[in-house]
C-alpha cells in the first residue's frame, strides 16, 4: 500500500473519529439521583414557596465558550430545558425527599417564601495545548511506519490527533445563594453554597462526551451545593420554629 493511499484511507478515519468524539447534535438531559436522606421532624415542618429561579450565570458559562483544549459545556444550545427550570426541579426534589421543608404549591399558605440565584452551573475541561503537538507526533510517527513516506505521516497525524489520549482535567460547578424571607417580603436568611466535583483521566484531544460528563460529574456537584444549603436551611428554619413556640 502506498503512502498516499494510505492517507487517503486514514484521513476519513480520522475525520470520523473527530465527529463520533464531539457533542453531536443530541441535547443534553439532566438525569439527577433521588435523595436517601430522611430529615426527621417533631411536628410539621416549616412551608415554604420556592420562586422561580434567577439565573445569574456568567455569559461565557451560558455560551459554552472555548477552544478543544480548554471549554465550557453545556451551553444553553446544548440543554434539552431551560438551566433554572432544570435546577429548580433538583432543588424541589432534595426538599422534598429529605423532609427538611413542606414545598408550598401557594405563596399565600407558606410560612416562608425562598428566593432562588443560580450563580454557576455547568462544566469545563481542560487540556494542555502541547497534547496537540504530542499526539499529532506520535499518530505522524505510527504513520510514517506504516507508509514510509510523508503523506502517510501527515494522516497519521490528523488519526493521532483524534485518538491518542491525553492527560484531561474535567471540573463541574454549581454554586447557589438562597435567601428566605417572611410571606411579606422580609429577609430572614440567606447562604451561599459551592458543590463542585472535578476528574482527571485520558481522552483524545478532540474528545467531547457531554452527556457522559454531565451524568459523572455535573450531577455530583449539583447534589454537593444542595446538600449544604437544604441542610443550613432546615437547621435555620427548625430553629426559627423552635424559637418561636418557647415565645408562644
Amino acid at each position: 500500500m502506498t503512502g498516499k493511499r494510505l492517507v487517503i484511507l486514514l484521513i476519513p478515519g480520522a475525520l470520523a473519529l473527530a465527529v463520533l468524539s464531539g457533542c453531536g447534535t443530541s441535547r443534553v438531559t439532566f438525569d439527577y439521583p433521588g435523595e436517601t436522606l430522611v430529615f426527621p421532624h417533631e411536628g410539621l415542618p416549616p412551608a415554604i414557596y420556592v420562586t422561580t429561579v434567577n439565573d445569574l450565570r456568567p455569559g461565557r458559562q451560558r455560551e459554552g465558550d472555548g477552544s478543544s483544549s480548554d471549554t465550557r459545556f453545556p451551553s444553553d444550545e446544548q440543554w434539552d430545558r431551560a438551566v433554572a427550570q432544570i435546577y429548580y426541579e433538583a432543588l424541589v426534589q432534595d426538599l422534598t425527599q429529605t423532609n427538611a421543608v413542606a414545598v408550598s404549591a401557594t405563596r399565600g399558605e407558606a410560612d416562608y417564601v425562598l428566593t432562588v440565584d443560580l450563580l454557576h452551573m455547568g462544566c469545563a475541561v481542560k487540556r494542555s495545548p502541547t497534547g496537540w503537538l504530542a499526539s499529532a507526533l506520535l499518530g505522524a510517527g505510527a504513520g510514517w511506519v506504516a507508509g514510509q513516506s510523508p503523506w502517510a505521516a501527515a494522516g497519521g497525524a490528523l488519526l493521532g490527533v483524534a485518538a491518542i489520549p491525553v492527560p484531561t482535567r474535567v471540573r463541574a460547578v454549581c454554586e447557589v445563594r438562597l435567601t428566605v424571607a417572611e410571606p411579606d417580603g422580609t429577609p430572614v436568611w440567606s447562604e451561599t453554597c459551592l458543590g463542585e466535583m472535578t476528574d482527571s483521566s485520558w481522552e483524545g484531544m478532540t474528545a467531547r462526551k457531554d452527556q457522559e460528563w454531565v451524568d459523572r460529574y455535573l450531577t455530583v456537584a449539583v447534589k454537593r451545593c444542595n446538600a449544604c444549603l437544604v441542610g443550613q436551611l432546615r437547621s435555620e428554619l427548625v430553629g426559627r420554629q423552635a424559637a418561636e413556640g418557647f415565645a408562644r
